[in-house]
């Protein structure tokens, strides 16, 4: 369970807030540890829709999309990654195999009765995405990408993203709340204070290690993708604005790539509704 900090009380408070409007908070059991996810039922047409959040967020900060989408969809399964939220670290190690098995046969479990579900994944939760697609094919209906990670980058860039995640988010948390708004939010001062906790902790900053050339993507993973598929990068994006290149060079030819001109790097935080639309009529198309 989360220390009794800030960040703890948020966790908490946004898991009573989702069980009162109708999501069931569960735990499956993996060989590597405990995966927490939400689940709600719901009286829609289209697919399950299940909801991968990127480095340091939560699932429950997805709250405002999946709740737009949730009439719409048969069901809504929100996952908690490996040592975020209420999901345990693998008992192994926080290594990207270990990390990878943990969050797969959790999926696995959920999707033998749900699936093919729609899978939407931002940032890191993007490259979890990608990867389980490749893994388990029949379980993904289609695939929805908003900006995800995984490019492989240079030591220079690299080297940029650890500033972004390391150092500003403990020395400078007002630049990172920048760059993840157009606007910033009333209560950024609460905000900086939370990403100050949520990248203070040694799991998550042990992931971010990991990001070198022998675990990020290749080529040949995003073009084995078969299942329909949009990529999401916002044109305001400023984490990750230049791998989009990547994506654009070596995408199938059923990608379906948007660059929105007002999305930032998570646009769940404040264009929802758009987003919401983009994935209702996506699949709806594929339905």
């Amino acid at each position: 369970m989360p220390k009794k900090t800030l960040s703890g009380f948020v966790l908490q408070a946004s898991r009573h807030l989702l069980q009162a409007d109708g999501y069931t908070s569960r735990i499956i059991d993996t060989a590597e540890g405990r995966v927490h996810y939400y689940r709600a039922k719901s009286q829609g047409t289209l697919p399950v829709m299940v909801f991968l959040h990127g480095l340091g967020a939560h699932g429950a900060d997805l709250t405002p999309l999946f709740r737009s989408l949730r009439k719409y969809a048969r069901g809504i399964v929100v996952m908690d990654l490996p040592v975020h939220g209420l999901s345990e670290a693998p008992r192994s190690g926080v290594l990207p195999s270990a990390l990878n098995q943990m969050l797969f046969e959790a999926l696995d479990t959920i999707l033998k009765q749900d699936g093919p579900a729609l899978l939407f994944g931002n940032s890191l939760g993007g490259l979890a995405a990608i990867r389980y697609t490749n893994y388990a094919p029949s379980n993904v209906h289609s695939l929805v990408l908003s900006s995800p990670g995984g490019a492989p980058v240079n030591d220079e860039k690299l080297q940029r993203l650890r500033q972004i995640f390391a150092t500003a988010t403990q020395e400078r948390p007002s630049e990172f709340v920048n760059r993840l708004y157009n606007k910033p939010p009333l209560h950024r001062r609460l905000m900086e204070a939370e990403i100050k906790l949520r990248y203070a902790n040694q799991n998550v900053q042990r992931i971010f290690d990991h990001f070198d050339p022998d675990h990020l993507l290749s080529p040949q993973e995003i073009q084995a993708i078969q299942v329909p598929t949009l990529m999401i990068w916002g044109k305001q994006d400023r984490i990750l604005e230049e791998h989009v290149e990547f994506y654009r060079e070596h995408k199938p030819a059923h990608f379906r790539l948007e660059e929105p001109a007002h999305f930032t790097h998570c646009p769940y935080m404040e264009m929802s509704e758009e987003l919401a639309i983009q994935i209702r009529n996506f699949a709806r198309l594929h339905a």
